[in-house]
């Protein structure tokens, strides 16, 4: 009973500060008036206080998420979010008469590429693993209840990168969470997650970086 309720109070705690994390981040172009000292704070936000977080709170069971690594999952992972991903922006596309660009469109180049997208791609995969996490492991909800949790927050978390259209971001973003939530389930590690997420990034980006 009262490792129960200590989880519960770890899952508790875990999700309201995630979302706090993820609410605070948001806010900072408010608060660093600086182009070039925002770029530099929001590249390692949410990746430098999560894991602080998560490492506080979980301790072991967060560094065990760096301790396994698949490559049958990476190597299903990679293509399935890719089609899935652009079945799901073509069929918005089609009912919304067209898309909103991401903001980062704006600033990308081959340099942003390799200094900004992974720490910015860790981040988000800490935040959005330590929702599921928690809900799932801690609140003891079921997988599918966690992840769609999970998924929705992430998809909220876009909207000032898509110019605030809510419905685009839970339509588009919302399946692609669900897929690489099913990934760290099935392979246990954040390597995974990240490596597929950046890999559906830097492939959906090619056609601006090869211009």
């Amino acid at each position: 009973m009262e490792n129960t309720l200590i989880n519960r109070k770890q899952g508790y705690i875990l999700i309201l500060i995630t979302i706090l994390v993820g609410l605070s981040y948001q806010l900072l172009p408010y608060v660093f008036l600086n182009v070039a000292v925002l770029e530099i704070v929001g590249m390692y936000f949410n990746v430098v206080i999560m894991f602080i977080v998560l490492l506080l709170l979980l301790k072991n069971e967060f560094l065990d998420w760096f301790k396994h690594f698949s490559f049958k999952w990476l190597l299903i992972g990679i293509p399935f979010l890719f089609i899935v991903g652009l079945l799901v922006g073509r069929l918005w596309s089609i009912m919304a008469g067209g898309h909103t660009g991401n903001s980062v469109e704006n600033v990308l180049s081959w340099s942003y590429v390799i200094k900004h997208i992974p720490f910015m791609l860790m981040g988000e995969e800490l935040l959005s693993i330590a929702v599921l996490y928690a809900a799932w492991k801690k609140l003891g909800w079921k997988f599918w209840q966690a992840t769609l949790l999970c998924s929705v927050l992430f998809a909220v978390w876009h909207l000032p990168a898509y110019d605030y259209n809510l419905l685009q971001c839970l339509f588009t973003i919302i399946p692609s969470r669900l897929i690489l939530n099913y990934l760290f389930k099935k392979s246990n590690s954040v390597w995974v997650t990240w490596l597929v997420h950046m890999s559906f990034d830097i492939i959906s980006f090619l056609p601006i970086l090869l211009r």
